[in-house]
C-alpha cells in the first residue's frame, strides 16, 4: 500500500491508505491522500460501516487516534461532517492531518527515500547538466552524491522530465514532487555478506530530522520552500532484496513554483560544492540561536528576492535580515569574551550612548562619523573580508543603504534616485547571500545582483572560525 515512486513523482495526488480503519473506537472504512497539486495536504474521509451507536467525534472535537492496519494519522483534525448518501445511519467525518504514518516512526531501516517539491535549483544549474550531458542525452537522470557522514552517504536524483516540467518556458504553476534523494550506507552489500544483523540503521524519526534539515538548507538555493512530502525505509531481509517497512507521509509549507525567487545560485554555480556544506548547516543550526536566525532570514530573503514584491517591503526585510546575521555573527560566534562584549553594546539598545563612546562614533574630528546601526553593519561587512584593502569598498556603501531602509518605513523619502536606490537593494540583498555563503564556507561561483553575473567570492573564507 506504500505509494511508489512513479505514483509521487509528478503526480497532483495519491492515495495512502484506503481500508478499514479507527477512530477513536469507531470502525469504518478510512480514505487517506496525499494532495500534492497545487499544495500539499493531506486529506481523509472515514464512513462508519454499520449503524452501531458510535460516539463518533464532531467537528470542532479532538480526535485522540486514527488507526488502520500498520497505518496512523498524526494530529488529525474534523474538517466536516455528513451522514452517508447512501444510508442514513452511516456517519461521515472528513478532515485533514499533519502526518500519515505507515507502521511507525521508531521502525529503523536501511536505507531511506525521500521525496522534494519544486526542486527548481536543479533545473537552473547548467553546470551540473554539462557534467553529466552525456547520460541526459541518453536519458538518465541528473544525480548529485555526497558523503553525509562516515557511515551514511545521500544522493539527490531527478528525472528529464522533472527538469522540463520546472523550465520556466513551459509556464508551470503550483507544486508538485520534481526530485527523489536516498540516504543509504557505502559498504551495505560487503557488510551484509558477513553479518546482516552488524547493519546500521536509522530510525524513520532520525530520518525524518535530516531530510527536514536538507530540505531547509536547499531551500536557500531554491528561492523558496522545498520539502520532503514522502518519506520511505527500507530494509535488507533476505539477501540482497530489500522491503519498504515504513513510511512517513507530511504536510508542509511549499512556495509554488511561479513564486520561487531569484536565488544566487547561477548556470555557473557549483552546486554539489554547495550541497557537500549541508554538515557545517547542520553544526549551524544545533545552536537554537542559528536555528532562530536562519529561519527568520530565510523568511526575509524570500520576501526581499521577489519579483514583484515593492521596494519598501524588500528593503524592510533585507535591514531586518542583516540585523540578525551581524548580531549572530559578531556576538553569538564570537570567541574572545572582550571583543564579545564590546559589539554587544553596539546591539543593546539602552547603551547606545556608552556604545558610541566605546566605538568613537559621532561628528567630532577624529570620530566615525555613523550611526550605531551603521556601525554594526560594517563590522558585519569587514567581518567577511569586505574591505578596502581587499579593493572592496561596501561599507562606504553603508549610510546610503541604511537611509534607503529608513525611506521605506517612514512616510517621508529622501531624494535619491529610484535607480540609485534598486541598485543599493540588490547590494543589500547580495550582502545576505555573501554572509550565509561565506558562514557555511561555499567556495565556488554566486550571483553578482547587480552585474546580473557569476562571481567568484569576494569574501574571505580564511576569516572563518576553525571550529565551524
Amino acid at each position: 500500500m506504500i505509494p511508489t515512486s512513479k505514483q509521487l513523482l509528478l503526480q497532483e495526488e495519491v492515495v495512502l491508505y484506503n481500508n478499514i480503519a479507527k477512530i477513536d473506537n469507531c470502525e469504518g472504512r478510512l480514505m487517506v491522500e496525499l494532495e500534492i497539486y497545487p499544495v500539499p495536504r493531506i486529506v481523509w474521509e472515514f464512513e462508519t460501516i454499520d449503524n452501531s451507536n458510535y460516539n463518533l467525534p464532531h467537528l470542532g472535537q479532538p480526535i485522540n487516534s486514527c488507526l488502520g492496519h500498520l497505518f496512523s494519522l498524526n494530529k488529525a483534525v474534523i474538517t466536516g461532517e455528513t451522514l452517508s448518501m447512501y444510508h442514513f445511519a452511516l456517519e461521515k467525518r472528513r478532515g485533514s492531518s499533519l502526518e500519515a504514518i505507515y507502521n511507525s516512526l521508531e521502525e529503523v531501516a536501511h536505507s531511506f527515500t525521500f521525496y522534494l517539491t519544486n526542486t527548481k535549483f536543479l533545473e537552473s544549474n547548467q553546470l551540473l547538466k554539462l557534467k553529466q550531458g552525456q547520460g541526459l542525452e541518453q536519458g538518465q537522470p541528473l544525480v548529485i552524491e555526497f558523503s553525509y557522514n562516515q557511515t551514511w552517504t545521500i544522493s539527490l536524483i531527478i528525472k528529464k522530465e522533472a527538469l522540463e516540467w520546472l523550465n520556466p518556458e513551459n509556464r508551470n504553476r503550483g507544486t508538485l514532487i520534481t526530485a527523489q534523494g536516498e540516504i543509504w550506507q557505502k559498504n551495505l552489500a560487503e557488510i551484509a555478506r558477513n553479518n546482516e544483523n552488524d547493519l546500521p540503521n536509522l530510525s524513520l524519526t532520525e530520518v525524518k530530522n535530516i531530510f527536514n534539515n536538507f530540505a531547509w538548507f536547499l531551500s536557500y538555493a531554491n528561492g523558496g520552500y522545498t520539502a520532503p512530502l514522502f518519506i520511505e525505509g527500507q530494509r535488507l531481509f533476505d539477501k540482497p532484496a530489500i522491503y519498504p517497512v515504513c513510511a512517513l507521509a507530511s504536510q508542509y509549507k511549499t512556495t509554488p513554483l511561479e513564486q520561487l525567487s531569484v536565488s544566487w545560485i547561477t548556470p555557473c554555480s557549483d552546486l554539489e560544492k554547495y550541497i557537500e556544506r549541508f554538515s557545517t548547516f547542520e553544526r549551524m543550526i544545533q545552536n537554537s540561536l542559528w536555528k532562530d536566525t536562519f529561519d527568520f532570514t530565510l523568511i526575509q530573503y524570500f520576501q526581499a528576492t521577489q519579483h514583484y514584491m515593492a521596494w519598501p517591503v524588500r528593503a524592510s526585510a533585507i535591514g531586518a535580515a542583516l540585523e540578525r546575521l551581524s548580531y549572530a555573527i559578531l556576538v553569538e560566534d564570537e570567541t574572545n569574551p572582550a571583543q564579545k562584549s564590546k559589539i554587544d553594546l553596539l546591539f543593546d539598545i539602552t547603551k547606545t550612548g556608552q556604545a558610541k563612546q566605546t566605538w568613537n562614533l559621532g561628528k567630532k574630528p577624529g570620530q566615525e562619523h555613523i550611526s550605531v546601526t551603521g556601525k554594526r553593519l560594517r563590522l558585519m561587512l569587514e567581518r567577511i573580508g569586505l574591505t578596502p584593502c581587499r579593493g572592496y569598498n561596501d561599507i562606504n556603501d553603508v549610510p546610503e543603504f541604511l537611509e534607503v531602509r529608513n525611506d521605506a518605513v517612514h512616510p517621508r523619502v529622501s531624494s535619491m534616485t529610484k535607480e540609485r536606490r534598486w541598485q543599493l537593494i540588490d547590494q543589500g540583498i547580495q550582502w545576505i547571500d555573501e554572509i550565509l555563503l561565506w558562514r557555511l564556507g561555499y567556495s565556488d561561483k554566486y550571483l553578482d545582483r547587480s552585474q546580473r553575473k557569476s562571481i567568484t567570492p569576494r569574501y574571505d573564507l580564511s576569516l572563518r572560525n576553525s571550529s565551524w
